[in-house]
């Protein structure tokens, strides 16, 4: 019995080993934690009423493009981009798209909410990996949130996706600010996942002594 519950451990090892190897959903993980080395978004010049604009990251006049899109007209300054609807309109969708889709692997924002509610993240990698979704919950009308943006996760050190592009969506933006790409990476461990294998494990053992404890008692009694 000692051996069978041991071989059964090892195979709950071996599942939780496998399982916490194919997690897809590990590429990126969401973090409100800003690290070091993330660098500003721009916009060159003011735009107007506009749908779409082009902006660089780095620098206000130079550095990696990177195009935006609305649904919404939107206005922004000239310099460190502040993206805010223009007046009667309702801004409630903005993707981001990199020219070069194998730059950044983190990214991270801040902003408002005309009324409170959720903002939700969306962001495709380079090879075309099933879409990332995060939700970042229960933020307030008129109150400054952020950072919230996601780094790769280094507890996969063999995926390497980048950003192709990232969508952001609510009920309706009063501003977004603070953006900020980078090629930020940390360490995670999955804990959720292997703290659940490693109860099974611990259930397993105990359920085998138990068994043991009872054929004992019962090979006493017919004895």
């Amino acid at each position: 019995m000692r051996n069978g519950v041991m071989g059964l451990i090892v195979s709950l090892g071996i599942i939780a080993s496998c399982a916490i190897a194919n997690q897809a959903s590990a590429t990126f993980i969401s973090t409100d934690v800003e690290p070091s080395g993330e660098l500003k978004f721009f916009t060159g010049t003011a735009n107007k009423d506009v749908s779409s604009f082009t902006g660089t990251v780095g620098g206000q006049h130079s550095g990696p493009t990177v195009n935006v899109q609305t649904v919404g007209n939107v206005n922004t300054g000239a310099g460190l981009a502040n993206i805010k609807p223009v007046k009667g309109s309702i801004l409630t969708d903005v993707t981001f798209t990199p020219t070069n889709d194998t730059l950044f692997n983190s990214f991270f924002f801040g902003g408002q909410l005309v009324k409170d509610g959720n903002v939700t993240l969306k962001v495709s990698d380079s090879l075309g990996d099933p879409t990332q979704v995060f939700t970042f919950a229960d933020l307030k009308s008129n109150a400054e949130f952020g950072p919230f943006g996601f780094v790769r996760d280094l507890a996969f050190p063999n995926d390497f996706e980048t950003i192709k592009s990232i969508e952001l969506l609510s009920d309706g933006f009063k501003s977004l600010k603070h953006l900020r790409f980078g090629s930020v990476s940390v360490a995670a461990v999955p804990l959720p996942a292997s703290l659940y294998l490693f109860g099974a494990a611990l259930l397993a053992l105990g359920t085998g002594r138990a068994f043991s404890r009872r054929k004992t008692r019962l090979q006493m009694g017919n004895a």
